[in-house]
């Protein structure tokens, strides 16, 4: 009998449909780390009508990443800790993109949001670099709502292979990681996207923001690199059970349930993050 990595979660649990919206989608989990693989990976079981199916293996040429191993972990006690280490963009290439934000769609639409100052200040501060392809996660925003271009298609690419960088270990951090050390006092806050983090920044500086880039990515060694602060997790809609079954597990790590008591059925049609509250809250 073949043991497949990658298997539809057993148990009947159902969720949202990215398709059909109806709640009739089957995940994909990972059996080595008994994790989903990401929320639209899944099968919708109305085949006859929607017929909706995106495969692990789709989802990560699409991303342009790839499963942490391609061995099934042995499960007996080690005496060491076997690390894979990352592979890192040069610093040269990082230095060249933190210019010509003239041609930038996401900080044209910050300095829309915050005025230049202090929306070249948060660019600054999070290092976000500008791509003739449309440094590390390459997305396409649009310059005028702040949002990313999903259409015809998703537009995320990575450096590496852009630039074609072979081998080329990715491993991916928390975005505005770097920040931790630069305030070792303030209490840190975790949100799912890269651009929540930037906006809640630019409104509630009190915080170090920073970003799990996708609902799946938030995991107890993520957080096991922030004992000893002060950790607040601030899940997007239909992520709130996930991220506090994962925070329970951690101490010193709470999970905000604003927006599951402030969240109306239109907002959780729409998928609101605490973004968009922010910004229609700060019109």
């Amino acid at each position: 009998m073949t043991d497949y990595r990658f298997v539809l979660e057993k148990g009947g649990m159902k969720y949202a449909c990215p398709a059909c919206q109806q709640r009739r989608l089957v995940r994909y989990v990972d059996t080595f780390t008994e994790d989903q693989v990401a929320n639209e990976v899944g099968r919708c079981d109305r085949e006859d009508s929607c017929g909706y199916h995106l495969r692990p293996s789709e989802y990560f040429d699409r991303e342009g990443t790839r499963p942490a191993s391609a061995q099934k972990p042995d499960r007996k006690p080690q005496n060491k800790l076997e690390l894979v280490e990352p592979s890192f963009i040069d610093a040269k290439i990082v230095q060249a993109s933190l210019s010509r934000y003239n041609e930038n769609n996401f900080c044209r639409w910050l300095c829309g949001v915050f005025g230049e100052q202090r929306a070249f200040a948060l660019t600054d501060t999070y290092k976000i670099g500008t791509s003739k392809n449309w440094a590390g996660k390459i997305m396409l925003y649009n310059s005028e709502t702040g949002r990313r271009v999903k259409e015809p298609f998703n537009h995320i690419q990575w450096v590496h292979k852009v630039m074609k960088i072979e081998p080329f270990q990715l491993q991916q951090c928390l975005f505005g990681e770097h920040l931790l050390t630069a305030d070792q006092q303030k209490p840190v806050a975790i949100v799912e996207s890269e651009k929540t983090a930037v906006v809640a920044a630019g409104y509630i500086p009190e915080y170090v923001w920073l970003a799990t880039a996708g609902k799946n990515n938030l995991n107890r060694n993520k957080l096991k690199g922030l004992q000893g602060r002060r950790v607040k997790l601030y899940p997007d809609l239909m992520a709130y059970d996930k991220w506090k079954e994962i925070a329970g597990r951690v101490s010193g790590v709470s999970v905000s349930d604003v927006l599951e008591c402030r969240a109306s059925e239109a907002d959780r049609a729409k998928g609101f993050d605490l973004a968009d509250y922010l910004l229609r809250e700060n019109r």
